[in-house]
């Protein structure tokens, strides 16, 4: 049986439960941030994640919030299964970015934009395609202009994409300096954050060594010093799906409660939407919007570019559910439950 099959039943159970795992989860976080020194969660948002899912515990509507695009295998409706799957891990507050405007993508995203087809967009790509694609002035701008909105000044962790533009962006919406102790802040690339890989040159990354030299404050120790894993051909959705998928499982046993993630728009798809054991949940407030005029955003749209969004993630326990869907070390691999939250309006809390 297919990762696909299994997550129809993972699904249903944590559409009917996970409001109340939820809140516990969220009420050991709390004691978590009371008890320590390193402040993880912002109090005002754990108050206000813990009131959000008990106060959904009895809400029908919760039970729908589990939602994925319309074709997607991961969608989930009137969910009536009243198991419960296990949390793995402490959840953790990570807010995800993608990187601001690069050389490959004015063109190429316009046309998206407007409704082209996916071999248009990779032909507008191809057309302005440049070796590990740097940031246009514009995608400078819209770092510099995400460093002022959101001012990051609690990150315990900055996790990025290998590739210059993530790394830049990173940099300019949280540089290294305005940490309080920035000698005790990682920074760290991840190669199962970059971009689908393969055919367009600005998915393929630099020498370990040069981007050491690029970006000295950054460590690159768990990345090869080549670049093997690029080739001619296009990297599958399945395979770049489950590279973020390992890439979050990273996070989340990370000892850091606060995390920024600086990744890319395609990668960013893949995860969230196109991974049987990756379910997007909405616990947005229904007046997060500061104008009321504007259309509410479905959390499986694409990221923009400097688009920052705001998750609890927890890993969800899948045994019991089919003991034949294992992964190569002959282990279930856990559900991973992304449920974004409204933006906190000062993230610095």
């Amino acid at each position: 049986m297919s990762n696909n099959m299994m997550v129809k039943p993972l699904a249903m159970a944590l559409s009917s439960s996970i409001s109340a795992a939820a809140a516990a989860a969220a009420q050991r976080i709390h004691h978590h941030a009371s008890t320590s020194r390193t402040a993880s969660l912002p109090p005002s948002a754990l108050r206000r994640q813990a009131e959000e899912v008990i106060t959904a515990t009895t809400s029908s509507k919760r039970q729908a919030s589990i939602i994925s695009s319309a074709n997607s295998e991961n969608t989930v409706e009137n969910a009536t299964n009243d198991s419960m799957p296990k949390p793995l891990l402490p959840p953790k507050r990570v807010l995800i970015i993608r990187h601001g405007q690069a050389q490959h993508n004015p063109r190429a995203e316009a046309a998206r934009e407007a409704g082209c087809s996916f071999d248009e967009f990779l032909r507008l790509m191809e057309l302005d395609d440049a070796h590990d694609a740097a940031l246009t002035d514009l995608g400078e701008k819209q770092a510099q202009s995400a460093r002022e909105k959101y001012a990051l000044r609690d990150i315990e962790l900055v996790v990025s994409s290998p590739l210059s533009r993530a790394l830049r962006t990173a940099d300019l919406v949280h540089p290294p300096s305005e940490s309080s102790d920035s000698s005790k802040k990682r920074r760290i690339a991840i190669e199962n954050f970059r971009e689908i890989n393969g055919k367009l040159l600005n998915a393929q990354r630099r020498q370990r060594c040069d981007l050491v030299q690029k970006f000295p404050h950054w460590c690159f120790n768990t990345i090869p010093e080549l670049d093997d894993s690029w080739t001619d051909e296009l990297e599958s959705r399945e395979d770049c799906s489950e590279r973020g998928f390992r890439g979050l499982l990273w996070v989340l046993k990370q000892p850091e409660q606060n995390v920024l993630l600086v990744g890319h728009g395609g990668l960013l798809n893949y995860t969230m939407n196109g991974h049987a054991n990756v379910v997007l949940v909405d616990g947005r407030r229904p007046s997060y919007k500061d104008n009321e005029s504007e259309e509410v955003r479905c959390i499986t749209k694409r990221f923009g570019n400097c688009e920052l969004r705001e998750f609890i993630i927890t890993a969800w326990d899948s045994a019991g559910y089919n003991d034949d869907v294992r992964n190569g070390a002959n282990e279930l691999d856990p559900v991973i439950a992304l449920e974004e939250v409204t933006l906190s309006h000062n993230l610095s809390l």
